[in-house]
């Protein structure tokens, strides 16, 4: 059964040739970079996408790819854009690595001008319909739309086919600890066990319990009801005056607006009494000095 395209998905954005199966042989004569059409392309000159979705590949999948490549030919074109005298890939770097591998010197592309902001989109969309990223990397990529080109979430949604809540959980996928964001991209936990681990009020926490998860092979709904239980003892993972995270929808709205206006990650929390704390993170001096520069200029 053919698979139904999420959202606008990719019909939008890239044009009804890259569907089509085309010949085997390379074209003989010199190709210049004809816009929407499909041709033949050095792979000497196709360099991949450093903005890239996804960021592990399985390399025994590249491998029976290209021995299927060896046998029929690349049976469905790569999509590119022109990058400095080079192509780079916007769709299709599994069939272009496997392609490499099979030792071929061409391989069938379309050549199309692309903005950074579309080229992400076409490869998120490529990976999320056909399941191949990890949640990390999804998370990640929904990030950079939403931070970097400034795309709300409901928008983001309807262009992967998902719910702006889901859209909006998966993000917080970003919050947490790195050693659970491992997990997560060694698929030793799923996104159901770190949307239960959202839940909890500190980094250890969520970090101890992720650890339990994996080890013990828990399912998600024993995580949650592990995860109900830590909420309900005081002492577990946080003092009794600790901040609690707040996920309801407003304060998780009011966290979507400050990450898009700071242009980095914010976290929310409250506390009794209707005080709390906001926490602004940076990576870099440079970052640190835009935010100042930025926040001063509020004032």
């Amino acid at each position: 059964m053919v698979r139904k395209a999420l959202g606008r998905g990719l019909a939008s954005l890239i044009p009804a040739a890259v569907k089509k199966e085309v010949s085997v042989a390379p074209e003989l004569r010199p190709v210049e970079p004809r816009q929407g059409e499909i041709q033949h392309v050095l792979l000497s000159k196709v360099v991949r996408n450093p903005a890239q979705p996804r960021t592990q590949f399985d390399p025994s999948t590249i491998a029976e790819l290209a021995a299927s490549i060896r046998e029929r030919g690349v049976l469905q074109p790569v999509l590119v854009r022109p990058s400095g005298g080079a192509f780079q890939i916007v769709a299709g770097e599994r069939r272009f690595l496997a392609a490499r591998e099979a030792g071929l010197e061409t391989i069938p592309a379309i050549v199309r001008q692309f903005t950074d902001r579309e080229a992400l989109l076409i490869a998120l969309i490529e990976n999320v319909q056909r399941e191949n990223l990890n949640p990390m990397d999804e998370a990640r990529a929904y990030y950079k739309l939403a931070m970097e080109y400034g795309l709300p979430h409901d928008e983001i949604g309807e262009r992967v086919g998902k719910d702006r809540s889901t859209v909006s959980n998966i993000l917080r996928f970003n919050n947490l600890p790195e050693e659970i964001q491992g997990l997560l991209e060694a698929g030793s936990i799923t996104s159901g066990h770190a949307r239960a681990l959202l839940a909890l009020p500190s980094d250890k926490a969520q970090a101890d319990l992720a650890k339990s998860a994996a080890a013990h092979g828990w399912s998600v709904r024993e995580l949650e009801e592990r995860v109900r239980r830590v909420g309900t003892t005081p002492s577990a993972g946080r003092s009794r005056k600790a901040p609690k995270r707040a996920f309801s929808s407003e304060l998780m709205g009011l966290e979507d607006d400050l990450m898009r206006a700071l242009g980095t990650r914010v976290r929310v929390t409250r506390r009794r009494g209707g005080t709390g704390s906001i926490f602004v993170d940076y990576h870099s001096e440079e970052e640190l000095d835009r935010l100042v520069t930025l926040l001063r200029s509020l004032g």
